[in-house]
């Protein structure tokens, strides 16, 4: 019971949230924690509360279908809850998957930390392929808008993102881009 309370003060700072949603968000995180899935069901059944899993499985369900969450606010908090506030680098990475029938494509910006990346910003690309160098573009200026130029020691990519117009752009800004090539070697013994 008191991480939740510590954890309620934590977030009570940085979003403007009702005590009842700040409640379940900080139950949910916990929660999250400890089964490492997203799956609600699994999050319901570790959810703190002398409720039933079911009437925790609906509340749950309520947060996220009554809500619209600021997701300005979320990256602030993500970025200032890891101490992030000299140079870092930025990842870009674009993953996709089928939910049911329907194609997810995001496109996230994270920052390199501690050997992972941790997802910061992300859109979500209303297509199955590749996101263009405006779509890149639009994220990390996202970041300099709430972060500032200052806070980037550069941009960290996979060969996917190896394009002249995104090279362009990031020159023209000065920014360090450097991305990942996939390199295959022959050895004959």
């Amino acid at each position: 019971m008191n991480k939740i309370s510590e954890l309620k003060d934590i977030l009570s700072k940085n979003f403007a949230w009702n005590k009842a949603r700040l409640d379940c968000f900080v139950r949910m995180l916990l929660a999250l924690f400890t089964v490492r899935t997203v799956n609600l069901s699994e999050i319901a059944v570790d959810f703190y509360s002398t409720a039933t899993v079911e009437l925790r499985h609906k509340r749950i369900r309520r947060f996220f279908s009554q809500f619209v969450m600021n997701f300005d606010h979320l990256a602030k908090w993500i970025f200032h809850g890891f101490s992030l506030t000299e140079t870092e680098y930025l990842t870009l990475d674009r993953t996709n998957w089928f939910w049911g029938k329907a194609k997810i494509n995001l496109l996230i910006l994270g920052i390199a930390y501690e050997g992972v990346a941790i997802p910061l910003l992300w859109n979500l690309l209303d297509k199955a392929r590749n996101a263009l160098a405006t779509e890149h573009q639009s994220i990390i200026q996202q970041f300099i808008r709430l972060f500032g130029k200052k806070c980037m020691a550069g941009i960290l990519a996979d060969r996917e993102f190896a394009g002249g117009h995104l090279f362009s752009w990031c020159n023209e800004q000065r920014f360090l881009f450097t991305f990942v090539l996939k390199i295959t070697l022959q050895c004959e013994w």
